[in-house]
C-alpha cells in the first residue's frame, strides 16, 4: 500500500511538472480579418505564447468583420476580433458579450483613408458626394469613423452610396469601377496607392482620440465566465507577443505575410501597428460608445463597465 501511494504521489508531482503545452489545454477557435492591428494574435499563436499559458488557437479568418460576432455567438468560435461598435450593435440586439484586450490602439501608425482611382478627379471629402464609397462591413469601425470624417468635412451622408467592399479588394474593385472609393487601411490601402491603381485623399483616423482601441478580442459572457483561466492566460501571451514584436520584427512580419496571405515584398514595408493591450473602458471604449449613439446603431450607451474584463495584476 505504501508503494502505490508512493508511486501515484510521485506520479502527481511528475504531472505538475510538465509544461503546460503537455498537459490538456483549452481549444479556441478564433475569427480574424486580414488587418494588420490584429498582429498580436498572430504573434502569440506562432510563437507558442497562447500554447505556453494553456490554451490552444485555431486562427480562422472571416470575409469581414460583420460576420465575426455571429460565428462567436453561434458557437463556431470561441473568440472574435470585431471593431467596438459591432460589438456594441450586437449588445444592443440583446447579446451578451465580453471583451478582454485590445489588438491595436490609436493612434494608429498604418497608412489609412480613403482611397479613390488615381484618375478620378476626386480630391477632397466634398467630391464624394454622389459617389459609392465601400467600407468593410457596415457599422463597423471603418464605416463609422469615414462617418464621421465626411461629416466633419461638411458632406450630407445621405448624399454618398455606402456599400460593402472586402478590404483584400480595395484596388481590385477600384480599378472595376465597382466603387468610386474605399475607407480602407494597410496593407490593402498601401497596396493599391504602390500600384498606381489608387492614392489617398484624407485619412479619417484623425478624428479619433489617442488611446482608442482599434480592434477588441470578445467573448460571450457564458464563456468568459466559464474559462475565466484560458482568458487570463490569453491575456498574458498577448503582453509576451507585444513585447516580441518589439523585439523582433522580422519573424512579426512573417506572420502578417501567413495571416493576411499577402506577398512578403508587400509586408515589409507596412508599417508595423500601435499596439494594444489592456482595455480601460473609457479610455479604450467611450469615443465609440459615444459614436455609436450619435450614429444611431444604438441607442443607449453600453454598460463599458461590466462589458470589459480586466487585465491580472502583475
Amino acid at each position: 500500500m505504501k508503494r502505490r501511494t508512493l508511486m501515484l504521489a510521485s506520479a502527481a508531482v511528475a504531472l505538475m511538472a510538465l509544461p503546460l503545452q503537455a498537459q490538456e489545454r483549452t481549444h479556441v477557435t478564433l475569427l480574424y480579418t486580414a488587418t494588420t492591428g490584429f498582429m498580436t494574435a498572430w504573434v502569440a499563436a506562432d510563437q507558442g505564447f497562447f500554447a505556453n499559458h494553456g490554451v490552444d488557437v485555431d486562427l480562422q479568418m472571416a470575409q469581414n468583420g460583420s460576420v465575426i460576432v455571429a460565428g462567436v455567438v453561434s458557437g463556431s468560435a470561441e473568440v472574435g476580433l470585431p471593431t467596438p461598435t459591432v460589438a456594441f450593435q450586437a449588445i444592443e440586439n440583446g447579446l451578451d458579450l465580453r471583451a478582454f484586450a485590445s489588438t491595436n490602439i490609436f493612434p494608429e501608425t498604418a497608412n489609412a483613408g480613403v482611397v479613390v482611382g488615381a484618375d478620378s478627379g476626386i480630391e477632397t471629402a466634398a467630391d464624394l458626394v454622389g459617389k459609392t464609397v465601400g467600407v468593410p462591413g457596415v457599422g463597423g469601425l471603418l464605416d463609422v469613423t469615414m462617418r464621421q470624417w465626411l461629416s466633419t468635412n461638411g458632406v450630407d451622408l445621405s448624399q454618398v452610396n455606402i456599400v460593402e467592399i472586402g478590404l483584400p479588394q480595395t484596388g481590385d474593385a477600384i480599378r472595376a469601377g465597382q466603387v468610386d472609393a474605399v475607407a480602407s487601411v494597410d496593407p490593402f490601402s498601401s497596396r493599391a496607392v504602390d500600384s498606381g491603381v489608387g492614392r489617398l485623399i484624407g485619412n479619417y483616423f484623425d478624428v479619433i482620440p489617442d488611446g482608442s482601441a482599434a480592434g477588441i478580442f470578445v467573448t460571450t459572457a457564458d464563456w468568459a465566465a466559464e474559462n475565466a483561466e484560458a482568458i487570463e492566460g490569453m491575456q498574458r501571451a498577448l503582453i509576451e507577443a507585444a513585447d516580441f514584436i518589439r523585439e523582433h520584427e522580422a519573424e512579426a512580419r512573417e506572420s502578417i505575410a501567413r495571416y493576411t496571405t499577402l506577398p512578403p515584398p508587400v509586408v515589409a514595408n507596412v508599417p508595423l501597428p500601435n499596439l494594444g493591450g489592456a482595455l480601460d473602458p473609457q479610455v479604450s471604449l467611450g469615443f465609440w460608445n459615444d459614436l455609436a449613439v450619435r450614429q444611431g446603431l444604438i441607442y443607449e450607451p453600453i454598460d463599458l463597465e461590466t462589458f470589459v474584463i480586466p487585465f491580472p495584476a502583475e
